[in-house]
């Protein structure tokens, strides 16, 4: 148990992340399950609203697309329902259209480099960041037009 609370105090940690520390320490498998129920007996893990509050901030302050947020939340070990759940809450489809525009402002201040070519990389800088094909052009396309800069 005391394990487990030193892991804790550095950041809040999914009850995977949790799970498989232990395991990593040497903890027995058999014991790992008592000890998580201990934790959430405390209110010290929360799967539920650390999922929805990390998928708020991968797309608020880390300007995350939907694809991305999923990658990472379920890379912290949370079960697929709580990732699907805290998806629908900040994956509505003007969120993410307005997530990918605000991403783009913050790479691009200047607006999209000119051309083919900076609309594309523009567009890779969007899907690298998770965001489905069509946020990708409608946040191009809109940003092009706030700062024309020809072909």
């Amino acid at each position: 148990m005391e394990l487990a609370l030193g892991m804790l105090e550095r950041r809040p940690l999914s009850e995977g992340e949790v799970a498989l520390r232990l395991a990593r320490k040497g903890v027995e498998e058999g014991e790992i399950p008592a000890v998580i129920s201990r934790l959430r007996a405390q209110g010290l893990l929360e799967d539920a609203t650390l999922c929805r509050r990390l998928a708020r901030s991968y797309q608020e302050e880390r300007r995350y697309g939907p694809a991305k947020i999923a990658w990472k939340l379920a890379s912290r070990r949370f079960p697929r329902e709580l990732v699907e759940e805290a998806l629908r809450e900040v994956a509505s489809p003007p969120a993410v259209a307005e997530a990918a525009a605000l991403a783009l402002r913050k790479k691009f201040p200047g607006g999209v480099p000119p051309g083919r070519e900076g609309a594309a990389k523009a567009y890779r800088f969007l899907a690298g960041r998770g965001f489905p094909p069509d946020a990708c052009r409608a946040a191009v396309g809109r940003r092009r037009t706030e700062f024309p800069q020809g072909d």
